[in-house]
């Protein structure tokens, strides 16, 4: 019994070393950048001086852009948050030029800044010139995440994004939002 017992400790304490001394593979970030992510939270709307939150889902929230350097991205994105308006889904979205920073190698935060649109959800269309689209500046971006995954050229993160909008209504009105929103992103490097 005891020397089955020594074997097995042997066998566990060599299979727990390998595993602390696997060689960690680095993360490929080079080219061609492509994400998208899916998420909910909070979006808070004024409208014409009228503060509604509700909860929000954001679909497909996406990102494409290039790598400069191996921790450096500079991308267009279009993040947003699906609400309900008079009954109908509404998208409080934006067109964004944004830059990633790589602070660890997991860790990244971003920051951007770009143009604001409120639309009607495109399932909703039934008519496009009878559609009610709005635009404004500024839109605003603050996001960070964290690579919990990753394989090759792929890498699947948590983020946390606040996105700032202000898009300007019929009759002098604007709508302000403020989307607080947690994403899982697939993104592609």
């Amino acid at each position: 019994m005891r020397k089955i017992l020594i074997l097995s400790l042997t066998i566990m304490s060599n299979y727990v070393f390998a595993q602390t001394n696997l060689d960690k593979q680095p993360v490929l970030r080079k080219g061609f950048v492509i994400g998208f992510g899916l998420g909910a939270g909070a979006l808070t709307l004024n409208t014409n001086d009228t503060t509604q939150t509700s909860f929000s889902t954001t679909l497909p929230n996406i990102k494409v852009g290039y790598m400069l350097n191996e921790r450096l991205a500079l991308l267009a994105l279009l993040p947003g948050a699906n609400y309900k308006y008079d009954g109908k889904d509404r998208g409080f979205e934006a067109v964004m030029v944004a830059g990633q920073y790589w602070i660890k190698d997991n860790w990244w935060v971003l920051g951007g800044t770009g143009l604001t649109f409120d639309a009607p959800a495109f399932y909703d269309v039934k008519d496009p010139k009878t559609a009610v689209f709005h635009t404004g500046v500024p839109a605003f971006i603050f996001a960070t995440g964290y690579e919990v995954w990753h394989k090759g050229r792929f890498a699947l993160d948590l983020q946390y994004r606040i996105f700032l909008g202000k898009s300007n209504l019929p009759n002098s009105g604007h709508r302000e939002g403020v989307s607080n929103m947690f994403i899982v992103g697939f993104n592609w490097y």
